[in-house]
């Protein structure tokens, strides 16, 4: 198998950044649902999750407008960007992904971002890392309303699709089980699971991850480089 494609997901998986998704969402489930979050919850009903989703779980189908959804969701990414920029040494790729990226370029490795994040923090995700260098931002998958969520293949079949991607050239790399089984239900030839900031066990216990990594250092991705790509 030779991989000519890749496509990220983002939180997770491209900044470690879900301590504060974390506590931007206990923060608003404390305040519309009067109870903690538990980290079963986060886990399942968080992350990979769009905020749509979020908050249909959280207070029922039809329970909010539209508008309320839109204005309360600006509100937590609010929160979330505030706080995750103020943390110098978090607010940065994950260890060794730039180098990476420069390395799937030289290679013409096509890549792509499948992401539950909605325009907001796509933007700021790609002023902050400076993400235009190695992916076009007008053929990102991300989360515009017209797409059901992972474990949905959906934004996965897209972030292919735009970019010309065969699913049998393509892996994922993902943090959630939810993302894995998307990628699953996209036919991805390959999935990598990163750890790094989530829960090793969950994606092994997936039981589809091809490979593991902790980030993009040498000792995780010299092997994806040598064996797996084109």
């Amino acid at each position: 198998m030779k991989i000519r494609n890749i496509i990220f997901d983002c939180n997770g998986t491209m900044i470690f950044d879900g301590k504060y998704h974390d506590i931007a969402w206990r923060t608003y489930v404390s305040k519309l649902a009067g109870r903690e979050l538990t980290k079963e919850e986060f886990q399942h009903q968080i992350l990979g999750h769009t905020n749509r989703d979020i908050f249909e779980w959280l207070l029922g189908k039809g329970a909010l407008s539209e508008e309320k959804i839109m204005q309360l969701t600006e509100e937590k990414e609010v929160l979330y960007r505030s706080m995750y920029q103020e943390d110098q040494d978090a607010c940065r790729l994950v260890k060794g992904l730039p180098e990476f990226l420069d390395e799937l370029q030289r290679r013409n490795i096509k890549c792509n971002i499948a992401t539950a994040s909605g325009l907001s923090n796509v933007d700021f995700y790609f002023e902050r890392f400076a993400l235009a260098k190695w992916f076009d931002k007008s053929k990102l998958a991300y989360d515009d309303g017209t797409m059901r969520a992972k474990p949905a293949p959906d934004m996965y079949i897209r972030a292919m699709e735009r970019i010309g991607a065969e699913p049998s050239e393509t892996m994922v790399i993902e943090d959630s089980p939810s993302g894995v089984k998307a990628a699953v239900a996209a036919n991805a030839a390959c999935i990598v699971g990163i750890y790094g900031d989530s829960d090793k066990k969950l994606l092994q216990d997936t039981g589809v991850c091809d490979y593991l990594i902790e980030d993009y250092t040498r000792n995780y991705v010299g092997y994806i480089e040598r064996n797996l790509l084109e």
